[in-house]
């Protein structure tokens, strides 16, 4: 590596000094942790202050030329790391500014042993406590050794830096992917780099799960952009590890690129880069895994080895579709679950061995009737077809018997349900929808430890998300613990205080305790966030109705009615209005056209206290024993 001349070997700067024959960075005298590619952008820095020292000079002084390696990511990373430390700002800069698309310019005075190497004043201000900047690290803590190797598979690129590898804790190991940067420049295609985030998810998480916890996509896809530190990070996730990095498209061709960081003292431990055919995008992710395995001492069987080595190609339209279907799919509402449906189908069509297509429709159509787009007696059907075709592809993907599961419980086909929970979960502990679905299961059938201790194994791999934090404060209530379960309500609120869902769980709190105003005002705030909802407009009437206002019950119930006459609503909902106006005979009605739609919801009436009235009615005691599970 060339390194400029320099004329004294101690650069000072404000309360900053950088000893270059130590290494060191120390600040008022206490040594600061910043080495490797950062510390020697720092120095190329100082040698020349008030010039501007370009991106390509950078380059050509710190990667040999024949160095493989994301130049601008990595320099980004190296200049976030040194602000971060410096406690420097990009918009409002102190020491390094930033020449648009040519390179930096470091514009603090710098002495050397006394003489001054600059002349422009610092502002008469305390040196900033250091800002969280963007994930800084992906290969640049550290000194690296880069090294190209050939393999004939499709030329393979790569480079390393051979760290000792660190000791793991003698608990469950945690670690967390956080989002891949899209470095295409074009925001249409975050699809792929958050499809890729989400499939290595999905590929840890499977890999030795006894020994390796992996947090869900709901809150890793929290850090996505995000300016904190790993340190940080990984305080908020409970996580020793992390893994990050970038994927870069081009002609049919990915350039994908990974660091493992260790959260305790931010050292990299290891990071490598690929350039492949899209075709072999599967086999990426498991040597990704694999070699994760082994920087953290997770000892692979003979199995788990042969099952990432036999990674089936893809046909790259097909897998294209699959990821432009899941993006659409997560955005839960109609016309993106639609969209995602479509791509699905199209997935399918174009490679008919695709699994993960078939299970892609499978859900889509479960999400339609979950949200009263379609009745379940035309969506489960359809989405029955889809995932057993996903299983008779691959019996082992730990989603698809999580989505038949939810099929068998719309068949009230109760041993099954449980079975293919056990079976997603046996597959995939760190699946944090599978315990979370379990749980649902177990609360239905009055199993209230067990419901709990599921869904808080699911809060473990998934801490940011407010809906299942709701589903710990509903098992709570469905276990009649009121209490509890606002504690548990309070804090998916803090999670995200739009999740409208938790608003609407709180009302039902207040209304089980008779305390009706508290519930309405609830029910207010969970109406500005999602006026549509039928869930919130059918408790809207039933507390209106037990509040004594039984003109805007009526209206409610009306306009249920209505709307029931043009497309699908759900019968429990209609039911509810009627309990609180105290029609139980016109509630009984309404209840036995749920039960002919096959409604999801019914499977509470046994848990809600809602429906405490009917509960000596013999036909209400014969739609339970239908629509419930054993208990």
């Amino acid at each position: 590596m060339d390194q400029p001349p320099h004329q004294s070997r101690v650069f000072k700067f404000g309360v900053f000094e950088v000893d270059l024959e130590g290494g060191e960075l120390r600040k008022s005298g206490v040594r600061q942790k910043l080495t490797g590619q950062p510390f020697e952008v720092l120095r190329l820095l100082l040698e020349r202050p008030q010039q501007v020292v370009t991106r390509e000079e950078l380059q050509k002084h710190l990667w040999p030329a024949d160095t493989f390696v994301d130049y601008d990511l990595a320099l980004k990373k190296a200049i976030n790391r040194i602000r971060e430390v410096l406690g420097d700002d990009a918009e409002s800069p102190r020491f390094i500014e930033t020449i648009p698309r040519r390179g930096y310019r470091f514009i603090a005075p710098v002495n050397t042993n006394g003489d001054s190497l600059a002349a422009v004043q610092l502002p008469p201000a305390e040196v900033q406590q250091p800002r969280l900047s963007l994930k800084f690290i992906l290969l640049l803590g550290i000194s690296i050794s880069v090294v190209l190797l050939a393999l004939p598979a499709g030329g393979y690129l790569t480079w390393r830096h051979f760290h000792p590898r660190a000791q793991p804790p003698a608990a469950k190991i945690m670690l967390a992917v956080l989002p891949f940067q899209n470095l295409t420049g074009d925001p249409s295609q975050e699809y792929f780099s958050d499809g890729f985030t989400e499939e290595m998810i999905t590929a840890l998480g499977g890999l030795q799960p006894e020994r390796l916890g992996v947090i869900a996509r709901t809150s890793a896809m929290k850090y996505k952009q995000t300016d904190k530190a790993v340190d940080q990070i990984g305080r908020e996730l409970g996580v020793q590890y992390v893994l990050e990095g970038s994927v870069r498209r081009d002609a049919g061709r990915t350039r994908i690129s990974a660091q493992l960081i260790q959260v305790q003292d931010q050292s990299h431990l290891w990071a490598e880069t690929y350039q492949r055919d899209l075709r072999d995008i599967f086999r990426v992710q498991n040597e990704v895994a694999e070699a994760i395995a082994g920087h953290i001492r997770l000892q692979l069987t003979p199995p788990e080895q042969a099952r990432l080595a036999a990674a089936r190609p893809v046909i790259p339209e097909a897998y294209e579709a699959d990821l432009l279907g899941r993006f659409n799919w997560y955005k839960r509402t109609h016309d993106g679950m639609m969209t995602g449906l479509n791509y699905f189908q199209r997935a399918v069509s174009l490679d008919p061995r695709d699994p993960l297509g078939y299970t892609g429709i499978a859900d889509s159509y479960i999400a339609l009737s979950i949200f009263e787009y379609l009745p379940p007696t035309e969506a489960f059907p359809l989405a029955k077809e889809a995932v057993l075709k996903a299983l008779a592809l691959d019996d082992t993907l730990a989603d698809a018997h999580s989505t038949l599961a939810q099929v068998y419980q719309s068949e009230r086909n109760w041993a099954g349900t449980e079975q293919q929970c056990k079976r997603t979960l046996a597959l995939n502990p760190n699946y944090a929808l599978g315990h979370y679905r379990y749980s649902l299961f177990l609360s239905r059938a009055g199993r209230h430890e067990e419901a709990l201790a599921e869904i808080r194994r699911a809060t473990e791999l998934d801490p940011l998300s407010p809906n299942l934090m709701d589903v710990v404060g509903q098992a709570l209530f469905f276990a009649r613990r009121y209490g509890e379960s606002e504690q548990a309500l309070r804090k998916a609120l803090e999670l995200d205080p739009n999740y409208f869902p938790a608003y609407l769980e709180l009302a039902h709190v207040h209304a089980a305790k008779g305390m009706f105003a508290q519930s309405l005002a609830e029910l207010q705030k969970a109406a500005s966030v999602s006026p549509a909802d039928p869930e919130v407009q059918a408790f809207l009437g039933y507390v209106y109705a037990k509040s004594g206002r039984k003109q805007d019950a009526e209206r409610v119930l009306k306009e249920m009615k209505t709307e029931s006459e043009r497309r699908y609503i759900s019968g429990f909902l209609v039911a509810l209005v009627c309990i609180g106006l105290g029609r139980n005979e016109e509630a009984l009605h309404w209840l036995e056209r749920a039960d002919q739609q096959k409604d999801y919801q019914l499977s509470w009436i046994s848990l809600a206290p809602e429906f405490d009235l009917l509960r000596s009615d013999p036909r209400f005691a014969g739609l339970v024993r239908r629509s419930d599970p054993p208990q």
